[in-house]
């Protein structure tokens, strides 16, 4: 069993190469740096660990291309991703940044690299590197939290979610095996949001983020096009009201509709 991870040399991302190593995968360590990969490599390899560094530079969609000699790999996890300049004159990690001071290079440069850069990931190893039953997790957020609006990250975060359930229906459609879903694991420390365990009650470890995310893995459930929050609730869409509108639409006037001018 072999697993790739983005953004794994520290964080969410390391912890859950501990996790899914001591469990018997064969751990590809995804890091844009190579030292810093080595160095987490070595850590894995000192718990009894097979693992590996593989550059991941999501800001680099030419270098991911070279993501596609990789194969047989059973599960990607995309958990890099930058925060996208949540820096005020309150303090370099503001994630109370007024929704009005993001600058457009703000949201190209974060969009660029959450999204376009975890598309590429995923659309690199679909072809060949990725085996018939593979998983494909998402890290993700809420995106529409009236107190936590860091416009950037969650821009990036919202076009992911699409990208989650559009390649989710499409393994549907095309009877693939393969599952896509995405997780919010909720408030965890990292050196993303500046937030350490003990700040409040909701604040995880990334330690038990990893174990959380484990456990929707390896639950022998279907959640192709899904979106799991941390508590287990599923989101299988963003506009429930709609698509109870459409179907009710559908089944009293069929497929083919009138519309008026």
């Amino acid at each position: 069993m072999k697993t790739l991870i983005t953004g794994a040399n520290k964080g969410i991302g390391f912890a859950l190469a501990q996790n899914l190593g001591h469990r018997g995968y064969e751990v590809l360590v995804g890091a844009r740096n190579e030292t810093r990969g080595q160095e987490a490599v070595e850590k894995l390899k000192a718990e009894g660990i097979n693992a590996e560094f593989v550059k991941v530079d999501l800001d680099d969609l030419n270098q991911l291309t070279s993501l596609s000699a990789l194969t047989d790999i059973d599960l990607l996890i995309n958990n890099a991703g930058i925060s996208g300049n949540i820096h005020s004159d309150k303090g370099h990690l503001d994630m109370e940044k007024s929704a009005f001071d993001y600058s457009n290079s703000d949201l190209e440069e974060t969009i660029k690299t959450n999204f376009l850069g975890t598309h590429a990931v995923i659309t690199e190893l679909l072809p060949h590197s990725l085996t018939e039953n593979a998983k494909i997790i998402n890290i993700t957020v809420p995106v529409s939290q009236e107190y936590w609006m860091p416009l950037a990250y969650v821009t990036s975060k919202a076009a992911q979610n699409a990208m989650t359930f559009a390649f989710g229906h499409q393994f549907k459609k095309d009877k693939s095996q393969k599952q896509i879903f995405a997780v919010m694991p909720g408030a965890v420390a990292t050196d993303l949001n500046g937030a350490k365990v003990g700040d409040s009650p909701f604040v995880k470890s990334p330690e038990e983020t990893a174990q959380m995310i484990s456990k929707f893995i390896f639950d022998n459930k279907n959640h192709n096009a899904q979106i799991i929050n941390f508590d287990g609730t599923i989101y299988d869409n963003y506009e429930p009201g709609l698509r109870n509108k459409v179907i009710k639409d559908v089944a009293k006037n069929g497929l083919k509709r009138k519309f008026k001018k």
